[in-house]
């Protein structure tokens, strides 16, 4: 039960922690550079280390404070980072989580897959067909830098996995003292 809080504990941290750092740099940039989805990056990798269930979940909590703070309709965004969360995990068993460039790779590929969704929901059902200047100045630039800085974090996520999340294996047949 105690380490059960203590996960719950130390991924809302995180969390709010990427969420008040995304919001930070985004609103702080005047610029037309995209910025690293901090969200998305905590989602894949939790998602790839944990499973699909704590992925989801992850995803779920992310998508709703991004809804509540940036939204324009509920649920829109925790749908998509739920989504995301659920495939990083289904990863985890064809994976092993301690090779950074699939990650990296699952990353980039998580944000793309985001932004496109967003580009469908938040533009082109709007009419604004400029799919071309959405990649090249939104979608490539923040898969880059996304992915990049998943290179830098991702030893950080290792080694809490490794220490916080991880759960304490007993074989049944352990007969020392």
């Amino acid at each position: 039960m105690k380490r059960n809080f203590i996960k719950i504990l130390v991924t809302g941290v995180i969390v709010i922690i990427a969420f008040v750092l995304q919001s930070y740099i985004s609103l702080s940039t005047n610029l037309l550079v995209s910025t690293p989805n901090l969200l998305l990056l905590v989602t894949s990798i939790l998602g790839f280390m944990r499973g699909e269930n704590f992925g989801s979940l992850t995803g779920l909590f992310c998508g709703f404070l991004v809804d509540i703070a940036f939204g324009d309709v509920l649920g829109l965004y925790a749908l998509i980072y739920t989504y995301i969360g659920f495939f990083s995990g289904i990863f985890k068993r064809l994976l092993h989580n301690d090779h950074v460039y699939m990650a990296m790779l699952l990353v980039f590929f998580n944000d793309f897959v985001y932004n496109s969704f967003v580009y469908i929901f938040r533009f082109l059902l709007r009419n604004k067909l400029t799919y071309s200047f959405y990649f090249d100045r939104i979608i490539l630039p923040e898969m880059i830098f996304t992915a990049f800085l998943m290179l830098l974090l991702y030893k950080a996520f290792y080694l809490l996995n490794e220490k916080v999340y991880a759960e304490k294996q007993e074989s049944e047949l352990y007969f020392g003292k």
